[in-house]
């Protein structure tokens, strides 16, 4: 009776219960402090590795110094962790011809709580790589200075510039070499800056193109620096090169030298750059303000007096490829003729004006020519300060095979520049960065004669664009500028293209093609986002990268 009353007790079932379970639920309690403690214990012992890995590879270090800062780094970053018994690390090298790798290991015994569950201690591995090439770096930057890019968009491209300038600065060490070049464009390139060589240039109307905007006179050409000396002569001050008043663009060769790097030679007139020279826009009766605009049917570049030609005008209908300028220069500029009055009444305040937008246009020979081309400089501080100097240019258009072609010129071991190495020599990494913010146009003056603005393809009207359509032109562009980076491509060179609020359908076509692969062509619909778009590039090709 009483053994039954027992059994049938409710009374003590909790503390029964617990202690039958509670050797299950100690057990759980210590396997997952054990396993936390585990977790945290790999993951900075990971952590740390990774850092003394990285730490240590930079590349300008001898191999003792590299071992060294291992070392520093991985105790340093171990200390304070009291989970982490008997840490050790060891630091591998190995360098290729053109990269170095590390890889690294470290061990260590994780204190536990419960030693009936997992011994009295546990051990662990880690392990950590790292690979940076050590390529010499070789990077141009083409960059568009087009007017279109007037504003916020050139504010931006300067400071990207510069953000990339300072990262790629940073990529250098002694046994690293990095330099990089500056290529602005619009319709034209300024060769005017370090290292010009005026033997590159055709001084003495040797070229096939040289003068052919202005009508033969006794059995000759006019020759375009012959012309800056003329100017020069009756009262032009407008400064440039050697004091002549040329600023330094040139117009693109004849033929198949116009996107090539075929170095100039003497002997070989047409290998040799024609000095960009605007001719003077006869003055438009129907609209007289656009002889200082940037009007897409009108006449834009009108620098001398044309009343003591209104009669010559009128015989040639307008038509400035035909228009003798030696004597339109000998009516308006003649000594006795109150030359220097005359300039500067109708030169000197046309030099650069201010639109609506508040944009500069030029006016006179050197229409539309944008700032030097830096070469590639080791000298940062210099590639800045030309960044910085970046501004837009209106008028004549956007011709992105011209700034393709001189970046492609300032990579090569052939002149005109010399400071590239060979095509692909092995070490050399050639970079070419591309940024337009439209697509190319042949642009102004389409209900006129000259059919476009003065561009380095002179006139659409002269033919050389292979078409008198601006559309038609525009198009042909296209396919020299996609042959200019099947041209670098398959000298081995890197090609990122960028194109700032215009990712239309024929850019995006163009430029991914342009580009080394689709995954380097880039579409930037904010220019804020620039500045990250073109540290985003760099880090491609210049940043040390862990493997794993």
């Amino acid at each position: 009776m009483l053994l039954n009353r027992f059994w049938r007790s409710k009374s003590g079932n909790f503390a029964l219960l617990m202690g039958l379970g509670l050797p299950a639920i100690l057990s759980a309690v210590a396997f997952a402090t054990d396993v936390s403690t585990m977790m945290r214990a790999k993951s900075n012992l990971q952590n740390a590795l990774d850092a003394a890995n990285l730490a240590s590879s930079h590349l300008g270090d001898l191999d003792i110094t590299r071992t060294d800062a291992f070392d520093r780094y991985f105790q340093a970053n171990i200390a304070g962790h009291g989970e982490l018994v008997n840490a050790k690390a060891t630091l591998a090298v190995d360098r290729g011809v053109n990269f170095i790798k590390t890889k690294a290991v470290a061990s260590a015994d994780v204190g536990l709580n419960f030693a009936f569950l997992f011994g009295q201690s546990k051990h662990i591995v880690v392990d950590a790589s790292a690979v940076e090439s050590n390529n010499q770096l070789e990077v141009v930057l083409v960059l568009d200075n087009t007017g279109s890019m007037a504003g916020v968009r050139i504010a931006a491209l300067r400071t990207a510039t510069k953000s990339l300038l300072d990262t790629l600065e940073a990529t250098k060490s002694p046994t690293r070499e990095v330099r990089a070049s500056l290529v602005p464009f619009v319709t034209a390139v300024n060769v005017n800056g370090d290292e010009f060589d005026p033997s590159w240039v055709d001084m003495d109307g040797k070229s096939s193109t040289n003068g052919v905007n202005f009508p033969v006179v006794d059995g000759k050409r006019p020759n375009h620096m012959a012309l800056f000396k003329q100017l020069k002569e009756n009262g032009w001050t407008e400064p440039g090169w050697n004091g002549t008043g040329w600023k330094g663009c040139v117009e693109a060769r004849p033929g198949a030298y116009n996107i090539s790097d075929t170095p100039p030679d003497p002997a070989k007139p047409d290998s040799l750059f024609v000095p960009y020279f605007a001719p003077d826009d006869p003055e438009d009766a129907q609209m007289p303000s656009a002889s200082y605009g940037n009007s897409a049917k009108y006449y834009n570049n009108s620098y001398l007096d044309d009343v003591s030609d209104k009669a010559k005008l009128a015989k040639q209908k307008g038509n400035l490829l035909r228009i003798d300028f030696s004597d339109l220069l000998g009516d308006v500029l003649a000594p006795g003729n109150s030359a220097k009055e005359k300039i500067a009444k109708y030169v000197a305040p046309a030099r650069e004006l201010i639109t609506e937008t508040g944009s500069a246009i030029t006016v006179g020979p050197n229409r539309a020519c944008p700032t030097p081309v830096v070469p590639l400089t080791g000298d940062f501080d210099k590639l800045r300060k030309a960044a910085s100097q970046m501004t837009e240019w209106n008028g004549s258009g956007t011709n992105v095979s011209e700034g393709l072609s001189w970046g492609m010129r300032v990579l090569s071991p052939g002149a005109p520049y010399t400071d590239g190495a060979p095509w692909k020599t092995p070490g050399v990494s050639k970079i070419v960065l591309l940024l337009t913010d439209g697509e190319n146009v042949v642009y102004g003056a389409s209900e006129q004669p000259t059919k476009s603005d003065y561009t380095s393809y002179g006139y659409l009207a002269g033919g050389r664009f292979g078409s008198d359509n601006q559309t038609a032109a525009a198009r042909n562009v296209d396919g020299w500028t996609k042959s200019v980076c099947t041209q670098l491509k398959d000298e081995g060179v890197q090609i990122y293209t960028m194109v700032l609020q215009s990712d239309t359908t024929a850019n995006r076509t163009l430029y991914s093609a342009c580009a080394s692969t689709p995954s380097d062509y880039y579409a930037v619909n904010d220019p804020a986002k620039l500045p990250n778009v073109f540290l985003q590039i760099a880090n491609k090709f210049s940043k040390l990268q862990l493997t794993n």
